[in-house]
C-alpha cells in the first residue's frame, strides 16, 4: 500500500506535492506552509484536498480503500 500511496503523491504537481508534503510529513499547519511558501491559505486547502482526493481515487481503484471499510 505504502508504493501506491508513493506513486499517487509522485504523481501530483510539483506544488501540491510539495503542499501535501508539508502537511503530512512535517506536520506544519495551513498558515505555516502558506506563509513558507508564499501563497495563500486557500490554495494550501486546495492543494491538500486535492492530493486527498487522489489519494482516495487510487487506492479505491487499486482495492485498498475496501480494506478500512
Amino acid at each position: 500500500m505504502s508504493e501506491e500511496i508513493d506513486c499517487c503523491i509522485s504523481g501530483l504537481s510539483e506544488q501540491c506535492r510539495r503542499v501535501f508534503l508539508l502537511s503530512r510529513t512535517t506536520g506544519l499547519k495551513n498558515r505555516e506552509i502558506a506563509e513558507r511558501l508564499n501563497i495563500s491559505v486557500k490554495t494550501v486547502e486546495k492543494h491538500i484536498g486535492a492530493a486527498l482526493s487522489q489519494l482516495r481515487l487510487r487506492l479505491s481503484r487499486s482495492g485498498f480503500l475496501r480494506l478500512f471499510l
